[in-house]
Parts: structure tokens; C-alpha cells; sequence
């Protein structure tokens, strides 16, 4: 499944997708475990499932009234987690809050060879710049200064990033997938390698972001697994190519749904992603295609509070070859430790 799929196979295939698989889990969790609309869900695919866009599971059928039949988006707020021992390891993840700074890194026009130039990564930067609060320390590094060591530097440094960027993602060396810079590739294996302290946020604005290895897919291996295992909290990537003249419009509606409280003041606050990546997908259905609204993905481990008090659920999946079953796990609150 991709973008290059004809807008109605890709309904058809979507609709399988929620017929199929995400419905059976959805009657649980409406039936059985209570779970109210609009509440977070973490899915956690593996094996083939690794490759199919569950959040964007949709009936395109219309009820016996014409309202159209909900999809999953319009039920709950879905994020990805890498695997399932995460969601317990996040219980020790507090980190010490720091002052917020705000980094945009883009690189539009790539050294020869390396891809095509990006026309809209300077004014997404620049719309990006005018939406972060005036409360961060804002910075920018483009053109000749996004090089491998500056985007490296900028990464340490700063608590949020935002990156617009040509990225490749490696099938046979996960390892070497990367950004494209102005001097040399900015490598998954340069990011996992560095300390990173205060990482809290990234807008992966790049190509093949969120996509795995497909020999190994359950080893989840990709450019946003990878800035989440180097300390990001919270990262939003995309699954295949990003038209980058249509982005700008998610981009948009995603940081103001972000920041949308801040102007009188306030903290930024990057558990907010999944609920804004799914509010801006909504805002620019007149104006974004499908194909293009369904590619960004929220990959997140859940912070200490959502384990407690609040009725959030987290939904995997786990693929059983010896009887060829997709069997789904619903986990809520202290039932995770006991299943993994």
C-alpha cells in the first residue's frame, strides 16, 4: 500500500483494513472495556502488519440516515509504539524538564547527487518559525549550515526539532537510512550513537521516515524508531513519499493545534502530538489528499500520567505463525506488566 495506489483501490484496501482487522479490536474496545471515544490508543503491529497503515482504517460506508459510519481517527487518537516492552520501560523515562528550545533544520538543496531540490523547505521553515511560541529559543539551520555535524549539533542541543529534508530509508542496512544534508548523509547509526539529554519532540517533514526493514520488520528499525530510541519522547514520521507543496498545509494546522493554548503563556508540551497530528489531519481534508493526510504517523511512548487516573488503553498486535492468527492484545493500565 502506498501512494502511487489509485484512490479507489486505496478505499477498498482501507476499508479491509477495518473490516478485517481494526473493527474486531474497535468492539472491544467499546464493548468490553468501556473505552470512550476519543481516547488514546497505542498500536504496536509487527511482521506484515509493520507495513499497513492501521490508523488510517476507515469504512467509507454511509449509515441508513447518511451519516457517514466513523473511522477509526474519528473514534480514537492512535499512536504507534515500537514494542510493547516499551510502553512498561516509559514508566522510568521521566526526564527532568529544561528549558524548551525550538530547532528547524532544512535542507532544500541537497550537493549533487543527492536528490532533487526541495522548493517549499524554506518557507515551511519559516511557517514553522512563526508558529513556535515566543517562550522557546527559536533556531534555524539551513542551506550551507545544514550539514551533517550542524544537524548532529542542533539535535543535541535543542529539546524540540523540526526537520524538512529528503530521507531515504535503507531495506537491506536500516542502519544507513538517513537525511539528506548538504555535505554527507545524517545517518540513523550517527543519531543512535550520540547522547542526546533533553530530547523531547521531532516533525520527521522527510520521505520513508517511519517505514521499517522489510526482511525484519518486527525489529521496527527506522529514521523515527531510531530519534525515539536516541531519548525523543514523541516523534511524528511519515510512511512514503511527502509531496512537500501539500505538507506545508499539515505542517500548519499541526503546530497550531500544538500551541494553540500558548499565546498568553503556558508550556510546551510535546504529549499533545497525537491528539494535534489527528486534529490536522481532519482541518485539511479539502485541501490535502488522502494519500497525503494518511502518511504522517505519531510514534510515542506514553508518559508516566497516562499509565494513571486516565482510561487510555493500548491496543498490539502480535502475529502467531504456527497458526497463521492475528491475535490482538488489549492491555489497559497495570494488565500490561502481567502480559509481558
Amino acid at each position: 500500500m502506498g501512494p502511487k495506489q489509485p484512490r479507489n483501490d486505496l478505499m477498498v484496501l482501507l476499508r479491509t483494513v477495518w473490516d478485517e482487522i481494526m473493527l474486531p479490536v474497535v468492539n472491544v474496545l467499546q464493548q468490553s472495556l468501556k473505552l470512550k471515544s476519543h481516547s488514546r490508543i497505542w498500536l504496536c503491529p509487527t511482521a506484515a502488519f509493520t507495513s499497513i497503515p492501521l490508523h488510517a482504517a476507515h469504512p467509507f460506508r454511509t449509515n441508513a440516515d447518511r451519516s457517514k459510519e466513523p473511522c477509526l481517527e474519528d473514534l480514537y487518537i492512535c499512536s504507534y509504539t515500537p514494542t510493547l516492552s516499551a510502553l512498561v520501560r516509559s514508566r522510568q523515562m521521566m526526564k527532568k524538564r529544561v528549558a524548551p528550545s525550538f530547532v528547524t533544520i532544512g535542507q532544500g538543496k541537497p550537493g549533487a547527487g543527492k536528490g532533487k531540490a526541495l522548493l517549499a523547505v524554506d518557507s515551511e521553515l519559516e511557517l514553522v518559525g512563526k508558529l513556535v511560541p515566543a517562550t522557546a529559543n527559536r533556531n534555524t539551520i539551513s542551506g550551507d549550515a545544514a550539514t551533517r555535524a550542524g544537524a548532529l549539533e542542533a539535535l543535541q542541543q535543542n529539546t524540540w526539532v523540526h526537520l524538512a529534508c529528503h530521507g531515504k530509508q535503507d531495506p537491506k542496512q536500516p542502519y544507513n537510512s538517513h537525511f539528506v544534508m548538504r555535505d554527507e548523509h545524517l545517518t540513523l547509526l550517527d543519531i543512535m550513537e550520540k547522547d542526546i539529554p533533553h530530547a523531547e519532540f521531532a516533525f520527521l517533514s522527510a520521505c520513508h521516515t517511519a517505514v521499517g526493514d522489510e526482511e525484519t520488520p518486527d525489529e521496527v528499525i527506522h529514521l523515527a524508531a531510531g530519534l525515539q530510541f536516541s531519548g525523543f519522547k514523541s516523534v511524528v514520521g511519515t510512511l512514503w513519499q511527502v509531496d512537500d507543496a501539500v505538507a506545508k498545509h499539515v505542517v500548519q494546522a499541526f503546530y497550531k493545534n500544538m500551541f494553540e493554548d500558548l499565546e498568553g503563556g503556558g508550556v510546551m508540551d510535546c504529549t499533545k502530538a497525537a491528539w494535534a497530528l489527528n486534529r490536522a489531519t481532519h482541518a485539511v481534508k479539502t485541501e490535502v489528499p488522502l494519500e497525503q493526510r494518511m502518511v504522517f504517523v505519531h510514534i510515542a511512548y506514553p508518559e508516566q500520567r497516562e499509565y494513571w487516573g486516565l482510561p487510555y488503553c493500548r491496543t498490539g498486535f502480535k502475529f502467531l505463525p504456527w497458526c497463521q492468527l492475528l491475535a490482538p492484545i488489549i492491555v489497559q493500565n497495570e494488565q500490561l506488566s502481567s502480559i509481558w
